[in-house]
């Protein structure tokens, strides 16, 4: 099972605690709320979203942040997935959480004006072709208290609230009374990690062993010989090479070569090489790049009669990888 853990620092504590630099509310002495949310309600958060028919990323949200969107002194949780690219904002202070909305790359979050206890959660753009959508969903007390969703296409506007279909004058005077949109600005993001640590059993290695190891997983990586049945049976333990033949993803038998490359099957370039190699906590933490993606994996291993062994492998969830088709203009 993955474990779930907090990386924080001064400046997060403080953020979950209701410091907030952009001003979008914080916590007040009306409520009490937990320096973070549970594993649990994490746990559900993610189940929700992955549950959710709207448009939602496969990656899981490990981004987090407090955001009071009606400034009620209760904070709501803003939740993004590494890359940034799609999120989820909820309400926690109930037994259940509760979904507000996904933003994504197309329906990027923006809030209002708090006004008379209300608040916010907003988002709208392209739906396609010449459709535009807009969802507007008001807070007040930490509860949803009213939903509208509006499409346009060309000059033509179809809009709902509350299920119930608007004519254009409701629709008109709806609008018009809306507070002042305002910019979401993310503050400092504190992150889950969702690395599974079963995969990689830590093992205390002499400093000569730990030598041996780090040069042999650049050696390994940077010729490639992991892609080699021979050399994953010569040098991983039957513990790894079930979990290399688990993840294996097509018909019949074979290994997961692919774990020791990033999850990119597509690189930018010919560059490959290890980078940097570490040891934290009795695991191996290898940085390196694959055709331009920049990743870093976690290797278990020990030396037996002289030979490297390999005992498991897992990407570190707390790393972001560098996408070099993200940042084609630049240099890496």
């Amino acid at each position: 099972m993955k474990k779930i853990a907090l990386i924080t620092t001064l400046a997060l504590t403080l953020f979950a605690c209701g410091g907030n630099p952009n001003g979008q509310g914080g916590r007040t002495a009306k409520a009490q709320q937990p320096d973070s949310p549970s594993a649990l309600e994490f746990e559900r958060m993610q189940e929700i979203y992955d549950d959710s028919d709207e448009d939602h990323g496969w990656k899981p949200l490990c981004k987090w942040q407090y955001v009071d969107l009606d400034g009620d002194g209760i904070n709501e949780v803003w939740m993004r997935d590494m890359a940034e690219e799609y999120g989820a904002f909820f309400i926690v202070n109930d037994e259940y959480p509760v979904l507000i909305g996904i933003e994504s790359d197309r329906f990027k979050a923006y809030t209002r004006e708090i006004r008379d206890g209300k608040g916010y959660f907003c988002k709208s753009g392209s739906a396609g072709g010449p459709s535009y959508y807009t969802e507007i969903i008001t807070l007040q007390d930490s509860r949803i208290i009213d939903r509208y969703t509006e499409l346009q296409v060309y000059e033509d506007v179809e809009a709902e609230r509350n299920g119930e279909e608007l004519g254009e004058e409701e629709i008109s005077a709806y609008k018009a009374a809306l507070p002042e949109g305002r910019e979401l600005e993310p503050g400092t993001w504190s992150i889950l990690d969702l690395t599974d640590y079963d995969r990689v059993p830590a093992h205390e290695n002499s400093a000569k062993d730990d030598k041996a190891i780090m040069d042999f997983i650049t050696e390994m990586y940077n010729s490639s010989l992991y892609v080699e049945d021979a050399f994953l049976e010569e040098h991983c333990t039957p513990r790894m090479l079930q979990q290399l033949r688990d993840d294996y993803e097509y018909d019949g038998e074979g290994y997961a070569n692919w774990d020791f490359r990033s999850e990119s099957d597509d690189g930018f370039n010919d560059e490959n090489g290890v980078i940097r190699v570490e040891k934290i906590d009795g695991r191996y933490y290898y940085e390196a790049n694959d055709g331009g993606y920049i990743f870093r994996n976690i290797l278990s291993a020990f030396v037996q009669d002289g030979i490297v062994m390999f005992d498991g492998i897992t990407r570190d969830a707390t790393y972001e990888v560098y996408d070099p088709f993200a940042h084609e203009d630049e240099e890496y």
